[in-house]
This record gives C-alpha cells, sequence and structure tokens, in this order.
C-alpha cells in the first residue's frame, strides 16, 4: 500500500477535512488523531464551505497597516544616504540625529536589508573578541601603500597611508612611485601636519619599509647586513617601528579597512583627468573622511575627537 503525501499545504488541509465533508467521520473523531487542533479544523471547513478548496491556501498574517510604521518619506531619506555615501546603519541614525530625526539604528537596518542594500557576505565571517586597548595621539600610526586602480594618463600611481589607530585621523599622498625615498618623504608630511608627537609606527614587510625579509641583505646568521633608509630615519627621530608577521594584515586592519573604504567610496565613483586631478579629489576625500562619525569611536569624528583631547592634553607641551 503506498501513502501520498501532501506537497502543499492547502493539500494536507484538505486531506484532513474532506472525510468531515464526505459524511464518512465526524469532526471530533478526526482531532482525537489528527496533529492539528479541534480550532484549526473548525475554521478549515468553514473556509471550505465558504469560499471552496482555494480558501485553504494560507494567508499572510502580516498586518497590512501599522500605526508604527516609519513614514515613507523617512525611508526614501535613509535609502537616498545609503546610495550616495554607502554608510552603515549606525552612522545613518548618527546623521540623521543632527538633522533632528530620531529614529534606532536596527530599525534603519531593517529597511536597508528589505531593499537588499545590505552587504552580501557569502561565508559567514568569525568575530573574534579583542581586547581593545587605549591608546594616544601619536601612539601608535599605522603606514601602508595602496596600488590607485587603474592608470591615470598611462602611469601607475601609489597611495601612501597614514592612519592614527587612537583617533582614526589620517593623511593620504599619492606618488608616481613606492621607494624608500617616497617611504621617508611621506612620514616626513605626516610628523609635519599631525599635532601629536609620533611615537611608533606600524608596516607591513614589504622592501619600501624594511629589509629584513630580504634575502640578500642578511648575514649567515640572520642578521641584517645593512639597516633600511627608513629604519635609520625612525631612530634618529625616536620612532619605533613595529612589523607585521608575514601573511597577517589583518594586524594592520585600521589601515587596510581605510583602503576599503578608499576603493569603494572613492575610486570606484570617480574618474581622473590626470594626476593633479587625482591629487585634488583625494585631498577633498580626505577631508570628508576626517570629519565624518567613526563606530570605534563612538559617533565622534577624528578631528572631533582630536578637539576633545587637546582640551585635556595640549599638544607640543612639556609635563
Amino acid at each position: 500500500m503506498s501513502i501520498c503525501m501532501s506537497k502543499t499545504i492547502k493539500e494536507e488541509r484538505l486531506r484532513w477535512i474532506r472525510p468531515i465533508i464526505n459524511s464518512q467521520i465526524k469532526l471530533v473523531d478526526v482531532a482525537k488523531v489528527c496533529p492539528y487542533s479541534k480550532r484549526s479544523l473548525e475554521r478549515w471547513l468553514a473556509l471550505y464551505r465558504q469560499a471552496g478548496v482555494d480558501a485553504l491556501e494560507p494567508q499572510s498574517t502580516e498586518p497590512k497597516t501599522q500605526p508604527k510604521e516609519t513614514p515613507l518619506r523617512l525611508k526614501e531619506r535613509i535609502i537616498e544616504i545609503r546610495n550616495r555615501s554607502k554608510k552603515c546603519a549606525l552612522k545613518i541614525h548618527w546623521q540623521l540625529a543632527k538633522e533632528g530625526i530620531v529614529i534606532h539604528q536596527r530599525t534603519i537596518g531593517k529597511i536597508l536589508k528589505k531593499e537588499n542594500l545590505v552587504r552580501q557576505y557569502r561565508v559567514r565571517k568569525i568575530k573574534y573578541q579583542y581586547v581593545k586597548a587605549a591608546r594616544q595621539p601619536g601612539e601608535l600610526i599605522e603606514i601602508d601603500v595602496k596600488y590607485v586602480p587603474g592608470t591615470v594618463l598611462g602611469m601607475q600611481y601609489f597611495q601612501y597611508t597614514a592612519i592614527d589607530t587612537a583617533s582614526r585621523w589620517r593623511h593620504l599622498a599619492v606618488y608616481d612611485n613606492q621607494t624608500n625615498f617616497h617611504s621617508i618623504l611621506f612620514l616626513k608630511e605626516v610628523m609635519e601636519i599631525f599635532k601629536y608627537k609620533i611615537q611608533a609606527i606600524k608596516t607591513d614587510n614589504g622592501s619600501i619599509f624594511t629589509n629584513y625579509y630580504t634575502s640578500l641583505t642578511k648575514r649567515s646568521d640572520m642578521t641584517v647586513k645593512t639597516i633600511h633608509a627608513l629604519d635609520i630615519f625612525c631612530k634618529e627621530n625616536n620612532i619605533i617601528h613595529y612589523l607585521i608577521d608575514p601573511g597577517k594584515p589583518a594586524q594592520n586592519g585600521t589601515v587596510e579597512r581605510s583602503h576599503r573604504e578608499d576603493q569603494e567610496k572613492f575610486y570606484e565613483q570617480n574618474k581622473f583627468k590626470n594626476f593633479q586631478d587625482l591629487q585634488k579629489k583625494l585631498k577633498w576625500w580626505n577631508i570628508y573622511y576626517n570629519d565624518l562619525e567613526h563606530c570605534g569611536l563612538n559617533g565622534q569624528t577624528p578631528n572631533q575627537y582630536l578637539k576633545d583631547y587637546q582640551l585635556t592634553n595640549p599638544p607640543n607641551v612639556c609635563t
């Protein structure tokens, strides 16, 4: 004997009420063996007698109207901000708060998700619990180089990035080459612009930052033959130079995260006529970045963080 299983909810409901409709069995007897409640059987039977088999199709229980529903104009405003600036729900919440609009960040997140405006991750990311170390401005600066996507008038350019891990303040510069000279030149620029004394920098193991992993500069006992020019400059200015572990860019995560912002919100949104145009647009983008709210600063901007810190710890003052 074969048993035909119901393929849809409508077929399942009809299977249980058909014997009652055909007067083969009473409803109370079906309720004794049915996995569904007697009240459900009565409701399905009433729907069938009222409108036939089609009435057994399950209907959405979502309310048609909601008195506390977010106004349509506010939804359009959230979508507009997201499409224009690519800000996350928390940053949109902060921006709307400055405009006098109070709306919870989770509500904004639900609106973005419903409009398919959230980032789609292929693999579920593992979240690690890190102990956040409280740092002071200038205590650690992360430095890295990013290739400018494509070419400008047939030339390849390189973006040097320095970001303060305490305030998220950063400085950008573009050069036509990446060499030891440009690394030192860029660090000099940062030292002149940044208000606080730079105590340490952290870089990857590229040859423009260190000789430690370049085999041609090592002796048989694995000591470095020639000290890198950047290390000499750091020693002269009492700056500690940290290196990340090989193949671990996450240890330079602050600057790497800012590079993703550059790629998605600057380079993919702009085209450059020449090198001067690239420099001009990059300068304005960095000004915007330093005045942008950061989740790691609890809604403060890098410039605002430095301004508040300066009130209690003025720069270049001996204690």
